[in-house]
C-alpha cells in the first residue's frame, strides 16, 4: 500500500505520462527510449499499485479512463514542472512544458492574437502555447509572479522590478457613430460633445487613454455610457444612438458606421512582460527570439500549413502522400 511518496515507482509513473500524453504504446516507447513490452509491463504495474484500470486498450489505440485521466492530469503538472526545472538548471534547451499567455482584456486581441501566433511557430518543438483572459494589468502582473502563467501582454509596462518587458506592438483607436448621425453635424467636435459616448466599463487603460486624449482637446461628452458588452454598444451606434471607440483595423467591416478622428492619432503600445527570474527558460528565450525578429519579418514557417505534421512528428502512414 502507497503511504508515502517514496513508495511510488516514479519511472513507471513517468513511463505512464508519456504512453498517456502520446495516446499510443508505439509513439510513448519513442519518446522513453525503451521497448513496448517493457512500458506495457510498467503500466501494468502502476495500474496493480493503485488498483485502477488506467486505459481502455483498442484497435485504434489506447484511450484513458476516468482514473487514467485523473491520473494523467496530476502527473502533467509534475513532469512538466520537472521539464521546467531542467529548463532553468541545464545549459541545453529542454522544452516538453506547455507555455500559457496572460493577455489583458482590450478593445483590441488582433495585435496580441497575431503575435501569439507567431510565438507558436517559434516554440512548439518544445510544448504548445495556450492563452488566458486577464482582466487587468494588476492581475496579469500577480499571475506573472505567481507562476500561474508564464509571461503576458499588458497595455502597459510593469512598476514591478521583478518583471521585464518588451514593446511589440501598437494600435490606433479611432470613433465611431452612424453614418446618417455624422453627415449630420459640421463639425465632428461637436459630435463628442452631444452624442453620448459609450466605453466598455472593463478596459480601464483603454478609457483612461481616451478621457485624457478627450480634455487635450477640451471635449468634455454630454453623455457617457458604461457597459460590459461591447456588441450592445456596437448595436447601440449602429442605430444611431451612440458614438464609440474602436480599433482601426482596415479589414474589419464597418458597414453603415463612419470612423473618424480629431487631432493627433490616438495609438496605444502593446508590451510583452515575463518574471526576471525565468529568461533561462526555453520559453522565454523564444518570446525575446520573437521579439527580436519582428523588426525584420514573420517567421519563415508562418505560411507553411504543413509545419505542424512536420513538428509532430505525425506518421508518414497516416498521410495521402
Amino acid at each position: 500500500m502507497l503511504k508515502k511518496l517514496k513508495d511510488i515507482n516514479w519511472n513507471h509513473l513517468y513511463c505512464f505520462y508519456e504512453v498517456a500524453k502520446a495516446k499510443s504504446l508505439k509513439d510513448g516507447t519513442k519518446v522513453l527510449g525503451v521497448a513496448s513490452s517493457t512500458a506495457s509491463e510498467q503500466i501494468k504495474k502502476m495500474e496493480e499499485t493503485f488498483s485502477q484500470k488506467l486505459f481502455h486498450r483498442s484497435s485504434r489505440g489506447l484511450i484513458l479512463t476516468k482514473d487514467g485521466e485523473k491520473l494523467f492530469q496530476h502527473t502533467r503538472e509534475i513532469f512538466e514542472a520537472g521539464s521546467k526545472l531542467l529548463d532553468d538548471v541545464s545549459i541545453s534547451d529542454v522544452g516538453g512544458y506547455s507555455v500559457t499567455v496572460g493577455i489583458e482584456e482590450t478593445l483590441s486581441h488582433s495585435v496580441a492574437a497575431e503575435f501569439c501566433s507567431q510565438y507558436w511557430d517559434f516554440y512548439t518543438q518544445f510544448g504548445t502555447v495556450n492563452t488566458a483572459r486577464q482582466y487587468e494589468h494588476q492581475q496579469l502582473v500577480e499571475n506573472l509572479n505567481s507562476g500561474n502563467i508564464d509571461w503576458g501582454i499588458s497595455l502597459r509596462p510593469p512598476a514591478r522590478k521583478t518583471i521585464d518587458y518588451s514593446k511589440i506592438g501598437s494600435f490606433e483607436l479611432v470613433f465611431c457613430c452612424h453614418e446618417d448621425l455624422y453627415n449630420e453635424f459640421i463639425e465632428k467636435e461637436d459630435i463628442l460633445r452631444n452624442i453620448p459616448l459609450a466605453q466598455v466599463s472593463w478596459d480601464t487603460n483603454i478609457n483612461e487613454s481616451i478621457n485624457n486624449f478627450l480634455k487635450e482637446y477640451d471635449i468634455q461628452p454630454k453623455e457617457n455610457i458604461q457597459s460590459d458588452h461591447q456588441e450592445y454598444i456596437r448595436k447601440l451606434c449602429e442605430r444611431g444612438r451612440c458614438v464609440m471607440v474602436t480599433v482601426d483595423n482596415p479589414l474589419e467591416e464597418y458597414e453603415g458606421l463612419k470612423k473618424f478622428s480629431i487631432g493627433k492619432s490616438l495609438r496605444v503600445n502593446l508590451y510583452a512582460l515575463w518574471p526576471k527570474k525565468k529568461e533561462n527558460l526555453i520559453s522565454i528565450k523564444k518570446l525575446k527570439d520573437l521579439i527580436t525578429s519582428k523588426l525584420e519579418s514573420v517567421p519563415s514557417n508562418y505560411s507553411d500549413h504543413t509545419y505542424q505534421i512536420e513538428v509532430n512528428e505525425v506518421s508518414e502512414d497516416l498521410l495521402k502522400n
